[in-house]
C-alpha cells in the first residue's frame, strides 16, 4: 500500500474518532440545516443536509429540523425516492453493450481484487461483469455500507419523502433521474477506474465502519466542511477530480438554479439534498451566498 494510502487511512480514522466523539458528547450545536433570506431578509427556505444511507441513531431529526418541515409549504429532493422511473432507469443504464464485461474494462491486477471484495461484502462478481464501472462502485459501497449497519432503507431522503407525502406536502425533485445517472457516470474511463479502486480499498481495509461513522458524526455535528474534506480528499484519489466536477460541482450549481426557480413569493420550501453538497467554495451553501442569498445555520436548542 502507498505511502498516500496509509495517510489517507490514519487522517480519517482520526478524524472519525473525533468527530464522533463530538457528535456522541453534546446534543447541542450546529445542526445540517439553514435558513435562506432573500436581501430584505425575509425567509424563503431552509436547506437541510441528508446522508442517503443511516442508520437508527439517525432518527428521530432534530425538533428544529421537523418545526421547519411542519412549516414548510413543500418538500425539494434531488430526486423523488419513490419515483417508480427510478430503478427501470437505474437498470437500463447500468448495463454494459451487449458483448462487452467488466473485466475487459480494469486492469488485471484489479480483477482478482474486485472479485475478493465483492464476495467480503455478499455480491455476486459474475453478475457484476455485465455492469457500467460506476453502478459497481456503487453496488459495492452500498453493501460496504449495509454490514457496517447503514441502509438506504433508513436514509433521511426517504424518510423525508413518505413524510412529506403522509402530511399531504407537495414534493418536487431538483433533478432528473437521467441527469444522476449522467453524474455518475461522468469523469471520463480513468476517474470511473479510480473511483472502483477507492471502493474497493475501502473494503480491502475494513474501513467501511470508520468511513461512515465517521460521515455520520460530522452530519450529526453540522459540519459541512468535514464532510467535505471527507469526500473530495478523505474517499477520493487525485485521478478522481473530472468526475467529482461533474457529479458535485455542476450538479451544485445546477441545483441552487432550481432551488431559486422554486422560491416564491409568500411560499417557504423545505429542500433536503445530499450533505455532501453543502461545503467548499463550489458547494451550494457558496452558490446560493454568490446568488445574493443570506444562509445562517440553525443551533440546536434544548427541547
Amino acid at each position: 500500500m502507498s505511502a498516500s494510502s496509509l495517510n489517507k487511512i490514519r487522517r480519517a480514522l482520526a478524524t472519525s474518532a473525533l468527530l464522533l466523539w463530538a457528535g456522541l458528547a453534546t446534543a447541542q450545536g450546529p445542526l445540517y440545516l439553514w435558513t435562506l433570506s432573500d436581501a430584505r431578509g425575509e425567509l424563503r427556505a431552509w436547506l437541510y443536509g441528508t446522508i442517503h444511507v443511516c442508520d437508527a441513531a439517525c432518527f428521530p431529526l432534530p425538533a428544529d429540523v421537523e418545526k421547519a418541515l411542519a412549516a414548510a409549504d413543500s418538500l425539494a429532493l434531488e430526486l423523488d425516492p419513490d419515483d417508480p422511473q427510478l430503478a427501470p432507469r437505474l437498470s437500463i443504464a447500468a448495463q454494459l453493450p451487449a458483448g462487452r464485461s467488466l473485466d475487459e474494462a480494469l486492469p488485471p491486477d484489479l480483477r482478482p481484487r474486485l472479485s475478493a471484495a465483492a464476495d467480503r461484502v455478499g455480491l455476486s462478481g459474475a453478475a457484476l461483469q455485465r455492469m457500467q464501472p460506476w453502478m459497481v462502485a456503487t453496488l459495492l459501497t452500498l453493501r460496504a455500507a449495509h454490514s457496517a449497519g447503514f441502509g438506504t432503507d433508513q436514509g433521511v431522503d426517504l424518510w423525508l419523502a413518505r413524510t412529506a407525502r403522509a402530511r399531504g406536502l407537495p414534493l418536487v425533485a431538483l433533478e432528473s433521474v437521467d441527469r444522476q445517472i449522467e453524474a455518475l457516470a461522468a469523469g471520463g474511463d480513468a476517474a470511473q477506474l479510480a473511483s472502483l479502486v477507492e471502493v474497493v480499498e475501502l473494503i480491502e481495509r475494513g474501513a467501511a465502519p470508520a468511513y461512515f461513522a465517521g460521515m455520520l458524526a460530522a452530519w450529526r455535528g453540522g459540519d459541512a466542511a468535514a464532510i467535505d474534506r471527507i469526500v473530495r480528499e478523505e474517499s477520493a484519489s487525485p485521478a478522481m477530480a473530472p468526475l467529482l466536477a461533474d457529479l458535485l460541482d455542476a450538479r451544485n450549481r445546477e441545483m441552487a438554479d432550481a432551488i431559486v426557480a422554486r422560491l416564491q413569493p409568500g411560499r417557504r420550501v423545505f429542500v433536503a439534498v445530499g450533505a455532501g453538497h453543502f461545503g467548499g467554495d463550489a458547494g451550494l451553501l457558496a452558490a446560493l451566498s454568490g446568488r445574493g442569498f443570506t444562509l445562517r445555520q440553525v443551533e440546536a436548542k434544548d427541547d
